[in-house]
């Protein structure tokens, strides 16, 4: 008999452990995509940060942070970071609550106030996590001594919640998680998700369920936003303001339903991945090739894409809408009147329009210009000749010319140009620029990129291309760029010890200590039935290396902004140049000159020389 009740008791306390072990796991895997409304308008999920952190160490980026020098042009900062008492607390306190999962999401935008929710998975001690949030509270509370602290029971959960000024904070534990809103009824609502009283939530929206199924599983961060919400509020305030806006622009921002983005470090490589959710899109025109065939070994960035052009530029629209219409606006009125339309473009050109870069080794500066594809031959032709009628033309081995000489004396090395093939339109900055890549044109191409093994085994990690392409050779391109970059940054922060009693310019580290690490970067467009999905890989992806270098124009500005530093009039040898002391004078303009090297027409002289 007592056998039998050991063995029941054993079976109950089994029984009873298995039930907490199960819930505990159910507590840690609930998605925060469970615990929003369907209509939440962001959400961002850091869904793993014990395996992110372990990834992190096994990536390129965190190679270039451990070199010696990198690690000497940040001592003072990090330094700095571990003097400073608050931020010291603060780091060890996170390590000991051992975070597993981290979440922020704005839920509604009420009186142009976010209303918002955020929580933190922990795997320590919840006593650890109660010590965490008594420090915060006793510097909120000597911050505002005048604030209302609050304790309030709901359901099973007990709120905490503090006001100042029109703010409320409000938090809670549950199970394994700390929830954060700053709307208490919102906070409610998410301990309903919690513990299953609300069923209706983000992760069975079909925008949502369909975003995520195309991202990369096992990501290291996510982003969700539903912009349909803030467009129709932007509409509606332009509306209200008097500001018209063009029906196809209001109909392109509504068309977005969502987008989603996801990052992964993959070994020594990030992925990033951007999904548009866009049901109604129409059918992409898809990539050929055909200007790969311009490109040489020497080439360091690619990029394509197949773009569905409208009929017409809208005239009326908002500039702030479409910023990146503006030039085109005002290029096509200026060239031809009437202006030009997208649809005579269309007709001639596409579908395979392309940017290009070439810089070879040894040379001081780089060749950047653009390639659309030809369509039909005689509406180029036309095109060409209607919009750049005004241009110096000038015809060589079967390729046509149109230059411009610039007026303003700042502006005179540029000689901005355009040329005609028999199967591409070209654009560079002057016509020696062109030469090469128009005879490639016309005669068999050499070696091209796409039979380097750096550009087949950068590609080789992505979807095959259908509507858009991007290539960047890492290495030689920030050796060179950065190497140009360098000296002047130090010579910009040039008598400062450090910035802000932080950075030291004179410890930038040489190009080769970053570039030792770098491998090509590659980026591919694809249309899937509900949308457009991007995906790129490289030490970083091309979404990182946007955000990247928008940080170290920020950093390398932030002398001027604070007036410690000038660039000496003199210059200085072999790093910049000296500032003159009058304004340049314009050269002599010579008709025959536009085009150097290339015989010109007699009729474009004629009507230059008229011009003149």
């Amino acid at each position: 008999m007592k056998r039998t009740l050991v063995a029941v008791a054993l079976a109950v306390i089994c029984l009873v452990a298995g039930l907490a072990l199960w819930s505990g796991l159910q507590a840690r895997q609930i998605a925060p995509a469970q615990l929003v409304p369907a209509e939440t308008l962001l959400l961002a999920d850091f869904p793993d940060l014990r395996a992110t952190a372990i990834r992190w160490k096994e990536t390129d980026l965190h190679a270039i942070f451990q070199e010696p020098q990198v690690q000497a042009f940040f001592a003072q900062p990090l330094a700095a970071l571990q003097q400073n008492d608050n931020w010291a607390g603060a780091l060890g306190s996170m390590q000991r609550i051992q975070p597993q999962r981290a979440f922020l999401a704005v839920v509604s935008v009420t009186n142009n106030m976010p209303r918002a929710v955020g929580g933190v998975a922990f795997g320590s001690e919840r006593a650890e996590v109660e010590r965490l949030i008594s420090r915060a509270r006793e510097q909120v509370q000597s911050v505002s001594p005048t604030g209302k602290l609050e304790r309030l029971r709901y359901r099973n959960f007990r709120i905490e919640s503090f006001s100042s000024h029109g703010i409320t904070l409000a938090g809670c534990f549950a199970r394994n998680w700390y929830l954060v809103a700053n709307d208490i009824d919102l906070l409610k609502a998410t301990l309903d998700r919690f513990s299953g009283k609300t069923h209706t939530a983000l992760d069975s929206a079909p925008a949502y369920e369909q975003s995520q199924a195309l991202l990369p599983p096992h990501p290291d961060f996510t982003l969700f936003t539903q912009p349909g919400a803030i467009s129709e509020r932007l509409l509606t305030q332009w509306s209200a303001s008097g500001r018209m806006l063009d029906p196809q622009e209001s109909a392109a921002l509504q068309k977005i339903r969502a987008v989603a983005i996801a990052s992964r470090m993959e070994g020594p490589r990030i992925r990033g991945s951007l999904f548009l959710y866009q049901p109604e899109l129409s059918p992409r025109p898809l990539l050929n090739g055909k200007t790969l065939s311009l490109t040489t070994t020497d080439t360091l960035f690619y990029a394509a894409m197949a773009p569905l052009i409208p009929e017409q530029i809208p005239q009326r629209g908002n500039p702030q809408v479409f910023p990146s219409l503006i030039p085109m606006r005002t290029l096509l009125a200026a060239l031809n009147s009437p202006p030009a339309t997208l649809g005579q473009f269309k007709s001639a050109f596409g579908p395979e329009h392309a940017v290009l870069l070439d810089w070879a080794a040894g040379a001081t500066q780089p060749n950047l210009f653009l390639v659309s594809e030809i369509r039909d031959p005689a509406e180029a032709r036309r095109f060409m000749e209607s919009v750049f009628h005004a241009w110096s033309r000038a015809d060589a081995e079967g390729v046509s010319f149109w230059t411009l000489t610039m007026d303003d004396p700042s502006m005179a090395q540029f000689h901005p140009t355009v040329a005609l093939t028999a199967h591409h339109l070209l654009a560079g900055l002057s016509p020696e620029s062109l030469k090469p890549f128009a005879a490639s044109a016309t005669h068999p191409p050499g070696a091209t990129l796409e039979k380097t093994p750096a550009f087949l085994g950068a590609m080789a990690t992505l979807p095959k291309p259908q509507t858009g392409i991007a290539y960047l050779d890492a290495k030689p391109f920030f050796e060179r760029v950065y190497g140009w970059l360098r000296p002047a940054a130090m010579l910009w922060g040039n008598g400062i010890a450090s910035f802000g009693g932080a950075v030291d310019y004179r410890k930038l580290p040489t190009p080769r200590v970053i570039a030792g690490h770098l491998t090509p970067i590659a980026l591919s467009a694809v249309q899937t039935p509900t949308g457009m999905l991007l995906e790129s890989t490289g030490p970083v992806s091309f979404l990182e290396l946007s955000e990247g270098l928008a940080a170290a124009a920020v950093l390398l500005a932030l002398p001027a902004f604070e007036g410690r530093a000038a660039i000496p009039r003199g210059g200085a040898p072999g790093v910049l140049p000296p500032l003159p002391s009058k304004p340049l004078s314009a050269p002599p303009k010579d008709p025959a000159s536009a085009t150097p090297g290339v015989s010109t027409s007699s009729a474009s002289s004629g009507a230059l020389r008229e011009s003149q």
